[in-house]
C-alpha cells in the first residue's frame, strides 16, 4: 500500500507520520480497553484478560518494529501501509468482532481512515477504506459459513438487515475516505500552491543578485512573471520627469526597450492614476481609452498595472501586464499578490542597480567637467592597447593643454578658470567624432581617445578641435595646444604612447602654442608641426 503523495513530494516527513498514528493506535487500545468496562452492552464473549492480552500486546509489538525500524535508519514507506491493513485488522476485530454493528468502537475504524487518508495520502486512504470494508465483509461470509465463531452481536445472514447494514457500513467507509480526501486536496493543492510561489520568489531573489544592471533587472521580472503566471504581453514603466521611459518590454515587439512611451504623464491618465495608487490596479478594456502608455496592448482584457516604488516609498514606475485569464473572469488575488511580490523585490534591485550606477559614474567622472576622468581614461587606453598589440586596427591619442592656463586663474581668479575648462570640456566632447571619447586627464590637460584612426584623421579632428575652442561663445580668449600620438607607430603600450604624445604637446607649445603638432616616427630627427 504506497503512502507517496500523489505530486511525489511529501508535505510531512516518515518518521513524523508513523509517531502520529502509533498515538492513534494507543488511544484506540485505551478506548477499547475503556470501552469494555464502562459499556457492557458492547462487550462480547471474550474476557477482558484476552481483550487486554491480544490489545497490549498487539501495541508493544508495534512499537517493538517502530523501533527496529527507526534503528534501521531505512525510510521504507512501505511499512507505513502495512501498519495500517494491520490496524484495520485489529480495529475490525476489537469493535465488530466483540459487539457488532451495535458497538460504539466502529467509529474507531472510521477515525483511522481519517487519520491515515491526513497523513498517508488520498489514494492510501481510499485504498484503506476498501481494505476494511472487504476485511468486514470476509468476517461476515466466515462467520456465516461457520469458519468463524461470532464473538458479539447478532450473527449476519445474507440477505438480512444485518448483512445490508453491513454493507451500508462497508459503503459508509468509502465515503468517508472519499470525503476526507476531497476536502483535505482542497487544502493540500493550496498548501502546494503556496510553497511553490515561495519558491518560485525565492528563485527569482537569487537572480536577481546576480544581476547589476537596471534593464536586465527590468527583463528578470517580466520572464518571471509571464512564466510562472502566464502575464504576458507586459512591460516596465520607469518614470523620468513627467514622462514615462520603456525600461523592458516582453512581447510587445512596436515597444523597443529604453524608450520614451510617453513624454508627459497627461497622456497616460490611466497608468498614471494606478501608479499613484498603493496597490495593483486592474483595467478593464473600457477604462484604456485615452492612455498612450496603454495602448501597444491593443484590445486584451485583464490588464495589471503594479507601482514600483524605491526604497523611500516613493512610485518610481509600474509593471504593466496582461493576464491570460479570458475575458469577463477575475484575476486570482493569489496572482496579484504574487505579482506585488515579484514586483517590490525587482523595484529594490532596480533601485539599488540605480545607485550603483551612479556610484560608479562618479568613480570614473570628473565632478568639474563632467567628461570621464583619469582612471577611465587608464582603463580605455589599457583595453585600446591590448587591442593593437594584437594587430586590431590603429589608435589616435590627442593631448590638450590649455594655453596659458596658469596666467589665466592668476588673472580672472579660479572661479572664472573653472568655467573655462568646463566650456573646454563640453567643446571637445561635442567635437570628437561618433566612437571617440573626451578626457580629462588632469588640471588644464584633456586627453581624446580615437580607437581606428589614422595619422590624418587625428590631425583633422585636432584642427577642428583647437579651432572650436578659440570660437568658444565665452568673454575670455582661450586658446589650446594639441599633441597627437598613433598607435601602433609610436608604440603600443598606454605609457609609451602618452609619451609620444606629451612629447609632441611640448613641441606644440614651444613652437607658438594654439596649434597642433604629431610626435615622428620612430627614427625621425624632427618632430611636424602643423
Amino acid at each position: 500500500m504506497s503512502t507517496s503523495s500523489s505530486t511525489g513530494v511529501d508535505l510531512v516527513p516518515l518518521g513524523e507520520r508513523m509517531r502520529m498514528i502509533s498515538a492513534f493506535r494507543a488511544a484506540a487500545v485505551a478506548l477499547i480497553l475503556g470501552g469494555w468496562q464502562l459499556l457492557p452492552s458492547a462487550r462480547g464473549d471474550l474476557p477482558f484478560s484476552t481483550i487486554a492480552l491480544v490489545s497490549l500486546g498487539y501495541l508493544a509489538a508495534t512499537l517493538l518494529i517502530e523501533a527496529a525500524w527507526r534503528a534501521s535508519g531505512r525510510r521504507a514507506t512501505w511499512i507505513f501501509g502495512v501498519f495500517a491493513m494491520a490496524d484495520g485488522v485489529f480495529l475490525t476485530w476489537a469493535s465488530f468482532g466483540q459487539g457488532g454493528l451495535a458497538s460504539p468502537l466502529v467509529y474507531l475504524l472510521i477515525g483511522q481512515i481519517v487519520t491515515v487518508s491526513l497523513l498517508a495520502s488520498f489514494r492510501t486512504g481510499l485504498k484503506l477504506a476498501i481494505f476494511n470494508a472487504w476485511v468486514l465483509i470476509a468476517a461476515a461470509y466466515l462467520t456465516e459459513a461457520g469458519l468463524v465463531d461470532a464473538l458479539g452481536g447478532p450473527p449476519v445472514t445474507f440477505g438480512d438487515d444485518a448483512y445490508w447494514a453491513l454493507l451500508v457500513v462497508a459503503g459508509a467507509y468509502v465515503l468517508v475516505a472519499l470525503v476526507t480526501t476531497s476536502f483535505a486536496a482542497v487544502n493540500e493543492r493550496e498548501l502546494r500552491r503556496r510553497r511553490y510561489d515561495l519558491e518560485a520568489l525565492a528563485r527569482f531573489a537569487l537572480e536577481l543578485e546576480a544581476v547589476e544592471e537596471p534593464g536586465p533587472i527590468a527583463e528578470r521580472l517580466l520572464a518571471g512573471v509571464a512564466d510562472i503566471y502566464d502575464c504576458e504581453p507586459s512591460m516596465v514603466l520607469r518614470r523620468e520627469g513627467e514622462g514615462l521611459r520603456v525600461l523592458a518590454a516582453r512581447g510587445l515587439d512596436d515597444v523597443p526597450a529604453n524608450a520614451v512611451l510617453v513624454g508627459d504623464a497627461a497622456a497616460a491618465p490611466v497608468v498614471t492614476k494606478a501608479m499613484a495608487d498603493y496597490g495593483t490596479t486592474l483595467v478593464a478594456t473600457s477604462a484604456r481609452t485615452g492612455d498612450a502608455a496603454l495602448a501597444p496592448f491593443g484590445d486584451g482584457a485583464n490588464l495589471l498595472i503594479t507601482p514600483m516604488r524605491d526604497e523611500h516609498g516613493e512610485v518610481v514606475g509600474a509593471l504593466v501586464a496582461r493576464h491570460s485569464t479570458r475575458r469577463g473572469s477575475r484575476v486570482e488575488r493569489r496572482v496579484v499578490t504574487m505579482v506585488e511580490r515579484f514586483v517590490s523585490h525587482a523595484s529594490l534591485a532596480i533601485a539599488n542597480a540605480y545607485l550603483l550606477v551612479a556610484v560608479r559614474d562618479l568613480a570614473v567622472t570628473d565632478g568639474l567637467t563632467g567628461l570621464p576622468n583619469r582612471r577611465h581614461l587608464d582603463d580605455l587606453l589599457t583595453r585600446s592597447c591590448a587591442q593593437i598589440a594584437r594587430g586590431q586596427g590603429t589608435l589616435a591619442i590627442v593631448m590638450v593643454d590649455v594655453d596659458h592656463f596658469k596666467k589665466f586663474n592668476d588673472t580672472h581668479g579660479h572661479q572664472a578658470g573653472d568655467d573655462v575648462l568646463r566650456v573646454v570640456g563640453r567643446t571637445l566632447s561635442d567635437q570628437v567624432r561618433a566612437g571617440d571619447t573626451a578626457t580629462r586627464y588632469g588640471g588644464e590637460e584633456f586627453c581624446v581617445v580615437m580607437p581606428g584612426a589614422s595619422r590624418e584623421d587625428a590631425m583633422q579632428v585636432a584642427e577642428r578641435l583647437r579651432v572650436a575652442i578659440t570660437e568658444m561663445p565665452i568673454a575670455f580668449d582661450v586658446t589650446a595646444s594639441f599633441g597627437v600620438a598613433i598607435g601602433p607607430v609610436h608604440g603600443t603600450e598606454p605609457e609609451v604612447l602618452r609619451e609620444a604624445a606629451d612629447a609632441a604637446l611640448y613641441d606644440a607649445k614651444h613652437g607658438g602654442r594654439n596649434r597642433v603638432a604629431v610626435a615622428p616616427e620612430p627614427g625621425a630627427r624632427l618632430r611636424e608641426v602643423a
